[in-house]
């Protein structure tokens, strides 16, 4: 299907996509009572757009997972405040919290950070999902020049903007409002404490909202910290009693909190996702229900729908069965122990059961190339690709060039200097790899290792994912 075989409204999304990539502002509908607003990937043109100095401060949006992990690890906040943030971000809340000052912080947080403090929100909407799932984070604002109160339609929107400015009208699938306005944003202190920064539409129609907001980071508190339950941690099996595995596998549990998008649901979910072999399971219940006495309460488990082969398939149907019987739990340090009806799951901290590779000595396989921090591409027809660190020496082969270099690291960040490669011309996509290795490797990049996977992002959220021999 063609572009003009698309209805207008998806026609819009893919021009205002256009625009974006090309370092413009759009304007974007937000749900009702919300009012419009400006986006942008730079966030001078959304300056401008607004008729403000280009280098004013401004609000990121961390709709995708990566944004938002990539934020919160920087976030300087108690656990419990962090997920009263998860529960603001789902309501549409606007948040300001204390950042850490650190030199892996990624570049794209920069013009939201203010004197130690980050502006950020969560845009997503789903009638215009194609634009907001294609970057994973944009700038943004309310929708009006300097001066002008913002824009409730897309016709008040033109008439505030230049003519040729990009404005997504999704009128027709707002609902009628008495009253629109701009977010409300809530500010939150390094001890936890949630205060009203400025008002907005979802404190001034939903009467006591910091109330339950403080209510919600009381109750989660019950659980936290974090060590003393299985929530931040993926676990995986080492002794099995009442059930024997199939030769060859074992039972991984990840424990993770996130906000939820959709509408009339929890804010914030507690999750837990389970493997045995074969498909991928999971589910999710309230933040604060999950672990509950002593219990994990599953109503029930989903999951992919890969066949199996038979012994692998009862294992998963047996593990279904056993993590919706109100299994009990016990976590004492890295162990995590499930029981149930005599049948018992010992289970020990990934980072334990499961070491990280080094990073020195170990032959690191390119599989995929990454742009915008989260948009990950396998290029199935190029030659294979790989470097390797040793101490401070780089060395590599981008699959027709040989790659040399040297590199210095902090805990979480590799700088490098006088990375050069041989000169012979490279085919189709070992180009393009080629291009990406030499852009993450241009100067510094954070790295993470999970076992035998490296994932190398640049500041300009280009990277790698590679895996060892």
């Amino acid at each position: 299907m063609s572009e003009a075989d698309l209805p207008e409204f998806n026609r819009a999304q893919l021009r205002a996509i256009e625009v974006l990539r090309d370092g413009g502002a759009v304007v974007v509908t937000n749900p009702s009572p919300m009012t419009y607003g400006v986006v942008a990937r730079d966030a001078r043109a959304l300056n401008l757009l607004k008729g403000r100095p280009a280098d004013q401060p401004v609000g990121v949006s961390v709709h995708s997972q990566a944004a938002h992990d990539q934020l919160f690890r920087f976030l300087d906040l108690p656990t419990n405040a962090l997920a009263a943030v998860n529960f603001a971000l789902a309501e549409r809340i606007t948040v300001l919290a204390p950042i850490r000052s650190d030199p892996a912080m990624p570049e794209w947080l920069a013009p939201a950070i203010h004197d130690g403090w980050v502006v950020f929100f969560d845009g997503y909407w789903g009638p215009l999902a194609s634009l907001w799932m294609t970057f994973p984070y944009l700038y943004g604002s309310s929708a009006n020049r300097t001066g002008e109160a913002p824009a409730t339609s897309a016709a008040e929107a033109r008439a505030q903007f230049p003519a040729d400015t990009r404005v997504i009208d999704a009128d027709h699938l707002r609902k009628p409002a008495a009253s629109f306005g701009a977010s409300t944003k809530i500010r939150v202190d390094s001890d936890g404490q949630l205060t009203l920064h400025r008002s907005g539409i979802q404190d001034q129609l939903a009467g006591g909202l910091l109330h339950r907001l403080r209510e919600f980071k009381s109750e989660i508190g019950r659980l936290d910290p974090s060590t003393s339950t299985p929530l931040g941690h993926t676990y995986l099996s080492t002794e099995v009693t009442g059930r024997q595995l199939v030769p060859g596998t074992r039972i991984r549990l990840e424990f993770y909190r996130s906000p939820n998008k959709n509408e009339g649901e929890p804010r914030v979910w507690d999750a837990v996702r389970a493997h045995s072999g074969c498909n991928q399971l999971g589910t999710a219940a309230a933040a604060g229900e999950l672990l509950t006495d002593g219990k994990l309460w599953l109503q029930g488990v989903g999951g992919t729908q890969m066949r199996c082969e038979p012994a692998l398939q009862a294992q998963e149907e047996w593990l279904k069965t056993f993590l919706t019987s109100r299994p009990s739990w016990h976590v004492d340090g890295d162990q995590l122990t499930l029981t149930s009806d005599g049948t018992t799951i010992t289970l020990l901290d990934k980072k334990l059961a499961e070491p990280d590779f080094p990073l020195d000595g170990t032959r690191w396989n390119v599989v995929t190339t990454i742009t915008n921090a989260d948009l990950r591409y396998h290029r199935y027809q190029a030659d294979p690709a790989w470097i390797s660190f040793d101490g401070g020496r780089l060395t590599g082969w981008t699959g027709c060039n040989e790659l040399s270099g040297t590199v210095t690291r902090t805990n979480t960040e590799l700088i490098f200097t006088d990375v050069t490669t041989t000169n012979h011309t490279c085919p189709g996509e070992t180009a393009d790899v080629e291009a990406a290795i030499l852009t993450t490797l241009a100067t510094r990049a954070t790295y993470t290792i999970d076992f035998k996977a490296l994932t190398l992002i640049n500041p300009a959220g280009v990277g790698l994912d590679l895996t060892a021999d």
